[in-house]
């Protein structure tokens, strides 16, 4: 009986071209990444009632903003960009010196172009500042092309309000220029950039801040990437997890499954978190 099992067990074939443990139907398996950010808040004391830290510059996720903020409204783009999207950057500059306003970039052979391709069942549009704003906007931003239209109208607006602040950003369309506010001469450390996500982008804004001798700065984002790579309890993390498990933060991040990288069926983010604490 034995031998006939041996036998038979060689005549198995899967029915996929992927394995089905890292792939559902030839699709990546997709997770929720932002579990990893709950592993890492049980490494350090939590603080209740923490009001807004004092900062001299922020630095916001263009994509974020442009997804929390709905047309409501406004009847066209012109009129989202004037009374909805620099509403909410006014407000944010009342308190800082400077903010910096950072876009993804969409590329055509991206690593990432897949999991767009799946988000995105929009119809293409051509936006101009008196066009009407389609009803549907969440439907209308899950396509790349849409975005890379607006984000440069909404970037131009953003530096053509007149305020003594310092507002800098890049909406890169056709190699274009970083743009700011002010009359700063030196953008050496923004220009050029070949980074495709905002996540970094803003690390490099970030940097740049430290270097016009900011000392206090304030990131908004909603991505995970982004509160790993730059929470402020990250020397507290770092010594909760040694420095060989620090080291090895990146790979795991990755390795349990990223927007390139499926997650292995039935165990998410948590569970290799758990495995992990138990070696």
């Amino acid at each position: 009986m034995k031998y006939i099992c041996s036998l038979f067990s060689r005549l198995y074939k899967t029915n996929q071209a992927c394995p089905p443990a890292l792939s559902q139907m030839g699709d990546l398996r997709t997770g929720t990444k932002s579990v990893l950010v709950h592993c890492l808040e049980d490494l350090i004391p939590v603080q209740e009632n923490v009001s807004s830290p004092i900062v001299q510059a922020i630095f916001l996720d263009g994509a974020a903003v442009v997804n929390m903020l709905r047309p409501d409204s406004a009847r066209t783009f012109q009129d989202y960009a004037n009374d909805i999207f620099m509403s909410s950057i006014t407000f944010q500059l009342q308190h800082v010196a400077r903010l910096g306003i950072i876009w993804d970039v969409y590329l055509p052979d991206s690593l990432k172009g897949d999991t767009h391709r799946k988000t995105g069942k929009s119809v293409k549009r051509r936006i101009e500042a008196p066009s009407t704003v389609p009803r549907n906007w969440q439907e209308f931003l899950s396509l790349d092309d849409n975005k890379t239209e607006l984000f440069p109208l909404l970037a131009r607006t953003a530096v053509g309000f007149e305020t003594d602040k310092q507002v800098i950003t890049k909406h890169n369309k056709h190699n274009a220029d970083v743009l700011c506010s002010s009359s700063r001469v030196d953008v050496s450390g923004l220009d050029p950039c070949t980074h495709e996500e905002a996540d970094t982008r803003i690390l490099i804004h970030l940097e740049d801040a430290v270097k016009q001798c900011h000392k206090k700065m304030l990131i908004r984002t909603v991505d995970t990437n982004v509160e790993v790579l730059a929470v402020t309890a990250a020397q507290q993390i770092s010594r909760a997890l040694v420095p060989d498990r620090c080291a090895a933060m990146l790979m795991f991040h990755t390795f349990t499954g990223c927007d390139t990288v499926s997650i292995f069926g039935g165990r998410g983010k948590k569970t290799a978190w758990e495995t992990w604490n138990a070696y």
